[in-house]
């Protein structure tokens, strides 16, 4: 309105000028020309037209710039609400909350404040205050506290949605599911079999379909089938060390280990070892590599393979005879040179 004020003036103006035209006109028909009456009937028709476009013009213009003032103020809402939630993952990332990150919350907070309504400021506040030491802890199995981020997320969402959309938003979000989540981050305390001999460790593969191992160097999970063809060659290789070893020493003791997992309610083993000991020394290991491969391997310092066999290969295991030798020699020579001195 304020826009057209002008236009206003002028038209008012116009139209007290032709309406008293009219009641003199009515007083005295003699006074006015017929003439000067015709026009000033069409030009009062011409300023109520006007009159009538001013109208629509105004509330078109008054309607628009709401509309205009609406989406700039929707987008200026939505560009702070995904900033004070950028703001809080970042955070809280690290599991952790220093005075340099409390000070960005409440300055991110502070600017959040001015663009919502008292009631869900109050809301806002109190998702805040939630945020206390043990939304931070883990739980026995070093899972973090999911469905308190969660909760604490989704209580923000809510807020935002409700300012954003009002009565257009459905209702409430809730709380959605984690626990997919909780079953890829779970890593289950191994528990660790110590068989008494080579057929104990075989049937405790047997029992298993599959052998999980977590990778220490490429930090990747790997998995695979325990199938006959791994449990043949492994006793067959098993034979053949056997041999090999009691013929360089019968000190030698053999002693075997694997671990057993639960993960998602599903049962696997872990690599199979056989560690062989001489004088009380744990010097050297035969076993079942990660790539699916039975390997010989010397516990010093370098953690030396000394031979890597395809499954396939076992049959041809002789020609690795020498070699296998020659290393678990030289290291039980290690043991009794150092006993000695």
């Amino acid at each position: 309105m304020k826009k057209y004020k002008k236009f206003w003036f002028y038209l008012l103006l116009a139209l007290s000028i032709s309406v008293t035209v009219l009641i003199i006109n009515d007083i005295n028909d003699a006074l006015i020309p017929k003439i000067i009456q015709d026009i000033n009937s069409g030009v009062i028709g011409a300023i109520l037209t006007t009159i009538i476009t001013l109208i629509l013009l105004t509330n078109q213009t008054e309607s628009q710039e709401s509309l205009t003032k609406s989406s700039v103020v929707y987008e200026e809402k939505l560009k702070i609400f995904n900033s004070f939630l950028d703001t809080i993952g970042t955070c809280l990332e690290d599991g952790k909350l220093t005075a340099e990150e409390i000070s960005k919350i409440i300055q991110s907070f502070s600017i959040l404040r001015i663009h919502v309504s008292n009631a869900n400021a109050l809301k806002l506040e109190k998702t805040i205050s939630s945020i206390d030491n043990s939304l931070f802890y883990h739980d026995e199995n070093s899972l973090p506290n999911l469905e308190r981020y969660v909760s604490l997320y989704t209580e923000l969402s809510n807020v935002f949605q409700d300012e954003l959309y009002g009565d257009k938003s459905a209702a409430n979000l809730r709380a959605f599911e984690v626990n997919n989540f909780k079953n890829i981050l779970y890593r289950s305390r191994e528990s660790i079999i110590l068989p008494n001999n080579f057929n104990d460790l075989l049937n405790v593969l047997k029992s298993n379909p599959q052998i999980l191992h977590f990778g220490k160097t490429s930090k990747k999970t790997i998995v695979f089938n325990v199938d006959d063809e791994l449990l043949m060659s492994f006793t067959r290789f098993n034979e053949f060390m056997e041999q090999m070893i009691h013929n360089i020493s019968n000190e030698i003791i053999f002693k075997y280990e694997i671990n057993k997992k639960l993960i998602n309610d599903k049962s696997y083993c872990g690599i199979p070892w056989v560690k062989l000991y001489y004088k009380n020394e744990y010097f050297a290991y035969y076993a079942v590599s990660e790539s699916k491969r039975l390997f010989v391997g010397k516990n010093d310092s370098e953690k030396k393979q000394v031979a890597a066999i395809e499954l396939f290969e076992v049959n041809e295991i002789e020609k690795f005879k020498s070699q296998i030798s020659k290393e678990l020699i030289g290291a039980i020579q290690k043991i009794d040179l150092k006993s000695n001195t």
